[in-house]
């Protein structure tokens, strides 16, 4: 007899894998998310520790030992002047003000007299971020460097689980925009719960693409321009499983045919010639 039970959903990276997850169960897409968003902020992490923080930790070193913002001011030595670059970042630390700031890396933080300036290679321009006016941020050797030293592995663990909790919530928020498109492509194959949920699995695809392109980009494959054409694929490419998963949604039983089904079942179980059922009304047994 053929077993016509839809197999369980367990990977989202063909279009029927997709289209499993229609009738899976909340808790199994959550946990196949959890995978994925894991991946990222691993390989997010990486490139963070590989690429930003050895400039980080030598530009603390080459602070002067004393320093701080205090009122939405840099309150450094009139003389000192910070640079620090590697192959994806620079810190520039200007206390007497910029005549110009050099874009040089893929990501420049420029801090001025009064405010920090945000940069790139690209030279699409600066985003300039005024200094909080009343907090008192220590920016000296003698405060940052045991201090960095300390938590540097605390702030990597928070920026990754950072990444997993914008990721969950990211594609939820996609699969409340994009389950209206599953539902119009499935031509009523599936239910709204089973469109979201086709919505949300059609994002994980594209996420180990993204997590391809970060590792190129960390290992100098690929530059920061390669980079965001990865990124502009990993967002047009949820819309193809968005446009064909839905085709293979296995369709729901009916509550007619789910009837009829136990019906036909209830009706083989019961069977005439059956000892255990003809002795289950007989209270003595077998003679």
């Amino acid at each position: 007899m053929a077993n016509n039970r839809p197999k369980e959903a367990w990977q989202p990276l063909t279009f029927g894998g997709v289209a499993r997850f229609a009738v899976a169960s909340r808790w199994r897409l959550l946990a196949v998310e959890l995978v994925f968003a894991f991946l990222v902020a691993a390989t997010a992490v990486w490139f963070v520790q590989q690429a930003w923080l050895p400039v980080i930790d030598e530009a603390i070193k080459q602070m002067p030992p004393t320093g701080e913002i205090r009122g939405g001011r840099l309150a450094w030595p009139s003389d000192a002047v910070l640079l620090q670059e590697g192959p994806f970042m620079r810190i520039d630390v200007r206390p007497g003000g910029f005549t110009n700031v050099e874009e040089s890396a893929d990501l420049v933080l420029a801090f001025g007299p009064s405010d920090l300036r945000v940069g790139s290679s690209l030279g699409l321009g600066l985003l300039t971020v005024p200094y909080p006016m009343g907090w008192i941020l220590f920016f000296s050797k003698t405060e940052l460097e045991p201090w960095w030293g300390a938590r540097s592995h605390m702030v990597l663990a928070g920026f990754g689980l950072l990444v997993i909790l914008t990721l969950l919530c990211a594609w939820s928020a996609l699969g409340w925009l994009y389950m209206v498109p599953v539902k119009i492509f499935s031509v009523n194959r599936v239910s709204w719960a089973g469109a979201k949920k086709i919505a949300i699995a059609a994002q994980m695809p594209s996420v180990l693409v993204m997590i391809a392109g970060i590792v190129l980009y960390g290992l100098k494959q690929i530059n920061l321009v390669a980079l965001l054409a990865v990124w502009g694929v990993h967002l047009v490419l949820p819309w193809v499983y968005l446009m064909f998963s839905p085709i293979l949604a296995p369709k729901p039983l009916k509550p007619k045919a789910k009837a009829k089904k136990n019906k036909a079942k209830l009706k083989m179980n019961d069977n005439p010639f059956d000892e255990s059922s003809e002795n289950s009304g007989n209270p003595f047994g077998r003679d």
